[in-house]
């Protein structure tokens, strides 16, 4: 039965994107064909679950600056988008709708039997997303609590999914993105001529096989499925598609407005559910100056205007709660604000960074790394990723011969600058694993990017 609620809730996800696409292309009168669109080698259809819950959640946000969000206005909108539908339904079944619709999300939702709350939910999660539902937006709400001040966008996401006291759904918004996880490998697996994605598809694949195997159990730093209302995972693939959609138009030289669009809605995404994403900004912005050298400031800003705007929505939402464009970096924090307390920023941000072990500049790197290592977790994970890795690349060697087509070699140099300078900033604030996820996934990418035309 739980596996024929995810099924229904996913398609119910798809229906509600693909809709809201309808009617956008209703009012401005152009002929719908995003159906046949694809992102990378992905057709654009798979993403309208992800979409709707983007969707759901910037919605979430622009109403809770006025009234709480459990209300009828969301379920009222909800239901004329998903009314559109109806208006162009030429959709068709084949195997690769069967393996999206239902063979994935069949196997995933078996993770649903004994799933728990994780131990933030009823710490600040639910609490969150509880204040969501049943007030507006309050200044200085994390006053109250510190915790109140993260207010990412997957609690805001999470606030339209309580069923009484079951927080089943909210499980299901994770296992979303994994659905999207796997059908964008397999459709750079099966269904594309793309040598990068594809090899890159390959090692991640076989990267999550070998997290099964090494110290404690395996883990190497590789997506998990986690407890109710945390979010890692979720993050750690907006973060890995962002990424590589951005390096693969840099290596194939793809900088069309279409690809700038879809490439800006996946970095806000990520960014909406953690601050971590703001290091994806490096390789954005080289792909935003190429861009720009082939058209101009004006029609850049033209495509990108929607996405500022939500994003300076977004962050008018973050100072009203803490007084911080992003909380907990205090350097972000407005002082002069009547419930500002930059105080408190500093303290949940200092107690981030010694729980996960932070390495300061005034600290010996072998003395830190040490310490670091001595939580199992990071010991065992470490040693398991660089296993993992090395045999990654002997793979690339003896499986894969090297492109003949050389990318730009200062292209390249900036893509490889661009993955490290994460590394510094996840070390120099909270190197926790669950917070390298996506980074993790993403440094593959460093492998496959020699074999953008291999056969």
């Amino acid at each position: 039965m739980t596996s024929l609620l995810f099924i229904g809730f996913h398609i119910f996800l798809y229906f509600l994107g693909r809709g809201f696409f309808l009617t956008v292309y209703k009012l401005l009168k152009f002929e719908y064909k995003l159906d046949n669109k694809y992102i990378g080698n992905t057709k654009f259809e798979y993403f309208y679950p992800l979409i709707a819950l983007f969707i759901i959640g910037n919605l979430t946000v622009a109403i809770n600056f006025f009234v709480g969000t459990n209300n009828i206005i969301l379920f009222a909108s909800a239901v004329l988008i998903l009314f559109m539908n109806f208006l162009k339904m030429n959709l068709s079944l084949d195997k690769n709708s069967i393996l999206y619709f239902g063979v994935i999300p069949f196997i995933l939702s078996v993770s649903s039997y004994g799933i728990n709350l994780a131990q933030d939910a009823g710490l600040y999660h639910l609490n969150t997303q509880g204040w969501i539902r049943e007030e507006r937006i309050h200044f200085g709400l994390y006053n109250l609590h510190s915790r109140y001040g993260y207010s990412s966008l997957f609690d805001y996401i999470s606030s339209n999914f309580w069923l009484e006291q079951n927080y089943l759904f909210l499980h299901f918004i994770n296992l979303t993105f994994i659905v999207l996880f796997f059908i964008f490998l397999y459709s750079n697996l099966f269904l594309s001529e793309n040598a990068f994605l594809k090899n890159l598809s390959i090692l991640v694949l076989i990267f999550g096989v070998l997290d099964n195997f090494g110290l404690s159990g395996g883990r190497n730093g590789f997506i998990d499925i986690e407890a109710v209302t945390k979010y890692d995972t979720p993050f750690a693939i907006l973060y890995f598609l962002a990424g590589s959609l951005i390096i693969n138009n840099l290596i194939t030289e793809r900088f069309g407005a279409y690809d700038l669009l879809i490439i800006s809605y996946l970095l806000l995404f990520s960014l909406q559910l953690r601050i971590f994403a703001i290091t994806l900004l490096p390789l954005f912005f080289l792909f935003l100056f190429k861009f720009v050298r082939k058209e101009d400031l004006k029609y850049t800003f033209k495509i990108l205007s929607t996405p500022i705007i939500l994003a300076l929505i977004w962050l008018l939402k973050n100072v009203l709660i803490s007084s911080c464009l992003f909380f907990p970096v205090k350097q972000t924090c407005l002082n002069f604000l009547p419930w500002s307390n930059v105080k408190s920023a500093a303290l949940e941000a200092q107690e981030l960074n010694i729980f996960h072990i932070y390495y300061s500049f005034d600290q010996n790197i072998n003395s830190w790394l040490q310490n670091w290592l001595s939580k199992d977790i990071n010991y065992s994970t470490f040693f398991n990723y660089l296993i993992s890795f090395g045999v990654l690349f002997i793979f690339n060697l003896i499986i894969f011969k090297k492109s003949s087509i050389k990318i730009n070699k200062n292209t390249q140099i900036l893509i490889i600058f661009s993955i490290i300078i994460p590394y510094i900033f996840w070390i120099l604030s909270a190197p926790g694993i669950r917070f390298g996820l996506g980074l993790f996934l993403l440094s593959i990418c460093l492998l496959s990017i020699n074999y953008h035309n291999s056969t």
